[in-house]
């Protein structure tokens, strides 16, 4: 039976940020397929933003969650800790609730998500709980061990892969992608190590290597500096781009290097992955789930040193490309991460509710 869905987001895609929390439009897109009628409680920006201008449609967002006397069947809540407000609603308390948990509100260090704990538990204990992978699973279990429901898993949305597809075109040489920001926290240091060691890289595998980048990110300026310094002619920057022609930068690659040390789930590995570029990644978070040695990738553990992390990414690298044409890595997506397979999740989903 139809059921109708307030979905609530603390962002939504506008003319002037057709980009701005995506994810939300899929996760959306996923539940109407499933047969479910979805209506919105979203912060949408439709001018730059400013400090003042962001406090502004805040506040007015926790003012409507504070007071919608929604027709809906089921809430649907995304970033619990900034729709805080929603507790105080007598009217929610009534619904049924389903919270959906990115990363960063379990294990971020913002005050909203450090102190969400403390007021929010027995909201949360009482609500349907999705996180986007197995690790998030268990931080959620650990943070909220009264949880009454069980705990659901669901890629926020899914990949497009009809949008994300290509075919594999045989090189010669080899093109490394970073398809994240270019910024410290991403990994972009490591990404100028291996940069630095291009030639030990093209030693060990007989390949001429090329590194593919995307300017964007708060510290884009000072990386690409970098890179270019070491080596120009080895160094091809991208302008930043929509969603929509991401797959175009994919199609240049050959390998996604992802040396974030945390993630929520890694989207944009995903997505390369769809397009049949395997991935090297840390083995921590989400990642473990998808970027099978061998198959879709290579895992690179953590170590307490930026110089062993760097060089034990390198070994991953070299191994991959070493391997290039074996792996299968959109077989792996097909499976469990498409916005197919997260359709019919919903649709599993609200027919149990």
């Amino acid at each position: 039976m139809r059921k109708n869905v307030l979905l609530i987001n603390n962002g939504y895609p506008s003319e002037c940020y057709p980009e701005y929390t995506s994810y939300i439009r899929s996760i959306e897109k996923c539940i109407i397929d499933s047969g479910q009628g979805v209506d919105r409680l979203v912060i949408r920006f439709d001018r730059p933003i400013t400090t003042i201008y962001k406090l502004y449609k805040y506040i007015l967002f926790w003012l409507k969650c504070l007071n919608t006397r929604t027709a809906s069947d089921t809430v649907y809540i995304n970033h619990l800790p900034f729709a805080w407000t929603l507790i105080l609603n007598p009217f929610i308390r009534k619904k049924r609730r389903i919270i959906h948990w990115h990363g960063n509100d379990l294990v971020g260090k913002s005050i909203l998500s450090l102190t969400s704990s403390l007021f929010l538990k027995k909201f949360i204990n009482n609500s349907i709980n999705i996180v986007p992978s197995q690790y998030f699973s268990i931080q959620l279990r650990k943070k909220y061990p009264n949880l009454k429901h069980n705990i659901h898993i669901s890629p926020s949305g899914g990949v497009d892969t009809v949008l994300f597809s290509a075919d594999a075109i045989p090189r010669k040489d080899i093109k490394i992608g970073f398809a994240s920001a270019l910024n410290a926290e991403k990994g972009a240091d490591t990404l100028v190590y291996l940069s630095e060691h291009k030639h030990e890289i093209e030693s060990a595998t007989g390949r001429a290597i090329t590194f593919h980048i995307i300017n964007y990110g708060k510290e884009s300026g000072y990386y690409i500096e970098r890179m270019l310094q070491i080596d120009r002619s080895s160094c091809k920057v991208f302008n930043r781009m929509n969603k929509r022609v991401m797959p175009s930068f994919y199609q240049t690659i050959d390998l996604l290097v992802f040396p974030s040390p945390r993630e929520s789930l890694g989207l944009a590995a995903l997505e390369a992955m769809s397009c049949g570029v395997p991935v090297v990644a840390h083995n921590v978070c989400a990642f473990p789930e998808y970027v099978k040695p061998g198959v879709s990738g290579e895992l690179v553990e953590l170590f307490d040193t930026e110089t062993e992390q760097n060089q034990a990414f390198l070994t991953a690298v070299v191994k991959a490309i070493k391997n290039i044409e074996s792996y299968t890595p959109r077989k792996v997506v097909e499976a469990n991460y498409s916005q197919a397979s997260v359709t019919s999740f919903y649709r599993q989903l609200f027919e149990t509710l």
